[in-house]
């Protein structure tokens, strides 16, 4: 009896892990996103010194950006027609059409084989509107002597993000509101903010079976009502009744506390809000 106990805690053990596992990959669709775009310039192109590229990329995104370029040469081999090459990653643009600072230069000679740098910055609190900028270019002067073509990507990281609520369980009477601030006083980077509440009908201390429908309205700082959405609980069974889902893109970064009304418009019952099957917000541009 005493091997079957020890079996199954360590069986158990393993299943938590797993479990474990599971939930936190549920959290985001993948560690990095990315914005690929191809170049080329040298002897017989239109571009002849130089090739830029722009990417939007939301502000203020975790772990900073990665630009990841790969290139290579044409024409004849040998090391004497290898291009001497120049990689230059910027910040977004400081204002529309105006280069942000320099951050990171790399050089390298392009070859008839296909190689790989990787530059880095931190995030930047301009993002979408003021894109980055990665230019790959000929280290002499004038035309490069042999086409350079290649990719450039950049990563970012954009994983969701658990967006703090305060007064993660609430009763609501029928027919009243009740304001909570949403996030933090910082306010949001640029991206889609997701709300999917859950809900039941409350008679004191028990759970009834009536459906209860609530409005949620989301404030930003300056105290504008920027969206509402209307429904049921997430988790209602009955699938004639529209769940609540509130959706809304921030095109730009907003400091500042945010809130959530939440409003009963029952004019029976009364409903206790008990957890939220998504209370995101996903990095990305509009």
């Amino acid at each position: 009896m005493k091997r079957i106990a020890t079996a199954i805690l360590r069986n158990l053990g393993r299943f938590l892990v797993v479990l474990g596992l599971c939930s936190f990959a549920t959290v985001g669709t993948a560690f990095a996103d990315n914005v690929t775009k191809t170049f080329e310039f040298g002897a017989g192109l239109p571009q002849l010194h130089s090739s830029m590229r722009t990417f939007s990329i939301p502000c203020g995104t975790p772990g900073g950006i990665a630009a990841v370029v790969k290139f290579q040469r044409n024409g004849p081999d040998g090391a004497g027609s290898n291009v001497p090459i120049k990689i230059e990653l910027r910040e977004p643009d400081t204002a529309a059409n105006q280069e942000g600072p320099l951050v990171e230069t790399k050089t390298a000679n392009a070859t008839k084989t296909e190689q790989i740098v990787t530059l880095f910055s931190p995030s930047s609190a301009r993002g979408c509107s003021l894109p980055w900028r990665v230019r790959v270019k000929y280290a002499s002067e004038g035309t490069a002597p042999f086409a350079v073509s290649g990719s450039i990507r950049l990563d970012f990281d954009g994983r969701r993000q658990v967006i703090h609520m305060a007064d993660f369980f609430f009763y609501l009477q029928k027919g009243t509101s009740q304001t909570k601030t949403f996030g933090t006083s910082a306010g949001f980077d640029q991206g889609r903010i997701e709300i999917r509440p859950g809900w039941y009908h409350a008679i004191g201390a028990l759970m009834g079976g009536n459906p209860i429908k609530l409005r949620w309205d989301l404030i930003d700082p300056s105290g504008t009502v920027v969206k509402t959405a209307e429904g049921y609980s997430g988790d209602e069974a009955r699938s004639d009744l529209p769940k609540l889902k509130l959706t809304y893109q921030l095109a730009n970064r907003v400091s500042g506390q945010w809130k959530l009304k939440v409003t009963n418009t029952d004019p029976n019952d009364d409903a206790k809000v008990i957890r939220y099957l998504a209370n995101e917000l996903t990095p990305a541009c509009p």
